[in-house]
């Protein structure tokens, strides 16, 4: 069911939009009308981005890369809504993790909401019109496995970051808040097989997210119903956190 809300005209920037939940975001705010930029490190993904969603603006970076990466976002000038979806995991035991993995994980899946946050924020508090903004967190956040240290520790720092962004930027009328998924039926699970399976099996309702059921809540907590919501983390897993 798709929640009438309207983006029309509005500018939302997406992070890591070639694939996972951010494909399925940048899809659904291009669909209702939005002014979509993303931006994404794969050149395959984003040149296809292009040529199936013609009105789009993708762009090809690292978001590893600090300084790149806020070259491009103010590239796209102002800037109403923002998703900072973008993650990796890589999933290691803990006494074989190394510094290259975890470092990329605190970078892409951190480091990188905390540089495109800067660089949207000034935008919006220059212009002085305020905006939303919703960062994508995981019910790892809360409920941890194994093999997945780093990427729960880099997700429960989401967490709290929002909560920050939140109380730092209600003066100007920004609004922060939080989206923690559990299993979604996407590629990025093929790499954690296990952890799958166990979760499933505590799942209260017994099936992976639908991609667009994380849209239609992105859709409502970044339109005007929620006006009074902000420094907030929703879960949306199942049942899988309560049990």
């Amino acid at each position: 069911m798709s929640l009438d809300i309207s983006f029309a005209g509005k500018t939302i920037l997406i992070t890591g939009g070639g694939q996972g939940i951010g494909r399925q975001l940048v899809q659904r705010f291009y669909d209702g009308g939005a002014n979509v930029c993303t931006v994404d490190k794969n050149p395959a993904t984003v040149e296809q981005l292009r040529k199936e969603l013609p009105q789009i603006r993708a762009e090809i970076v690292d978001l590893a890369d600090w300084d790149a990466t806020k070259e491009v976002v103010e590239s796209f000038g102002a800037i109403d809504h923002l998703v900072n979806s973008a993650g990796v995991i890589i999933t290691e035991e803990l006494l074989n993790i190394t510094k290259e993995s975890a470092t990329l994980q605190l970078n892409v899946n951190f480091l990188a909401a905390v540089n495109v946050t800067q660089c949207v924020a000034k935008g919006m508090i220059a212009r002085g019109v305020g905006g939303t903004i919703l960062n994508i967190s995981s019910a790892a956040a809360v409920k941890v496995g194994a093999q997945t240290a780093i990427y729960s520790a880099t997700k429960a720092a989401i967490e709290n970051l929002t909560k920050t962004m939140s109380v730092e930027l209600a003066a100007h009328n920004i609004r922060i808040n939080c989206m923690c998924p559990g299993g979604i039926d996407k590629p990025m699970l093929a790499s954690v097989p296990t952890q799958l399976n166990e979760s499933l099996q505590r799942y209260l309702i017994h099936r992976l997210i639908d991609p667009n059921e994380l849209a239609d809540l992105a859709i409502f907590m970044l339109g005007p119903t929620t006006s009074m919501i902000t420094g907030e983390s929703v879960i949306i897993d199942g049942g899988n956190t309560i049990t």
